[in-house]
């Protein structure tokens, strides 16, 4: 039987001297080591044969397809070379917001903090922000916990939930802005230091890489009103549209993309505006995923499922 894997990545990076810092990610090494055990083991599937693919073509290739979320800088200036030097394909999921607003996403600022502070520091601040804005620490709508898989510690999983799932995601950048100025040592990133420019996006189109939207500002889009939903799906498309052009499939990544972090409603905004697939982070195969429904769950594996994947931690 055929077997086709959409493995996931973020960070990729050979030390950890650019935010976050010492949050997680994938040293470059490894990188190279998990690629070179995929083509020994798995093969990796060619850029049409996935078109053809994702088309409806029923015969399943088998082997690997490499995805990357974020639009890090990692991306550009190490992973790119790379697949270039073996002459793969990637596909690429961009958050929009950080070209439109020149504002880091909230998600990653949360990364750069915890990579940056002591856990125990940071979700006492944050507790301290959230008794003097209490409107804004919100109640969790029974989203499952993210990161019941990361080797990450309680303390620092707990302070991703609460910005994550329980504070309002309109609030969360007011959140931010609080807790970082009471931190006065913490140098928060810039946008330069963290994503790759629209003109490295045009340079990794140019070179056959795949783009695809991953919203504006990566909220939780379950948690979401239709409107919200909608404009955070379609002004994605649009931007990556008005930049690169047209690609050869619309796909989208949902931010975090559990099962919960999206409903059917996102999946007909989806639809209205043009995406023709959709990437959950899910784990499973892509064989046999041809059925209308399943076009808007397609699951991807972490990369650490596979030998050489586990990422690194260096947290303060």
């Amino acid at each position: 039987m055929s077997e086709m894997n959409a493995v996931m990545y973020h960070y990729v990076r050979p030390t950890p001297n650019r935010p976050p810092h010492g949050y997680y990610h994938l040293s470059l090494d490894d990188f190279k080591r998990q690629l070179s055990y995929f083509e020994e083991e798995y093969g990796f599937v060619d850029r049409d044969s996935f078109i053809k693919f994702l088309r409806g073509n029923r015969d399943t290739p088998d082997g690997i397809v490499l995805t990357f979320d974020d639009a890090l800088f990692d991306h550009h200036e190490w992973v790119l070379p790379e697949l270039q030097r073996r002459n793969l394909w990637g596909l690429f999921f961009v958050p929009t917001g950080p070209f439109v607003n020149d504002r880091v996403l909230p998600v990653h600022r949360i990364h750069a903090l915890v990579g940056s502070i002591p856990a125990n520091e940071l979700h006492y601040e944050l507790e301290s922000v959230l008794d003097t804005e209490p409107s804004m620490s919100g109640e969790s709508r029974g989203v499952a916990d993210a990161y019941d898989e990361q080797s990450s510690s309680a303390t620092v999983s707990d302070f991703k939930r609460l910005l994550n799932f329980v504070v309002a995601p309109e609030d969360v950048q007011g959140v931010l802005d609080r807790l970082e100025g009471r931190l006065t040592d913490y140098e928060p990133p810039t946008v330069s230091e963290y994503y790759l420019s629209e003109t490295q996006l045009l340079e990794m189109v140019d070179a056959g890489m795949l783009l695809g939207a991953h919203s504006v500002t990566h909220p939780v889009l379950a948690r979401l009103d239709e409107k919200r939903q909608r404009s955070e799906i379609e002004l994605s498309v649009t931007w990556l549209d008005n930049l690169v052009g047209s690609q050869p499939v619309t796909t989208f990544a949902y931010p975090y993309g559990g099962e919960d972090t999206f409903t059917d409603t996102t999946v007909g905004a989806l639809a209205d505006a043009g995406c023709e697939y959709a990437f959950t982070t899910e784990s499973g195969t892509l064989a046999g995923r041809h059925r209308e429904a399943e076009t808007f769950s397609l699951p991807r594996r972490d990369c650490n499922e596979f030998n050489y994947g586990s990422a690194t931690f260096e947290l303060p």
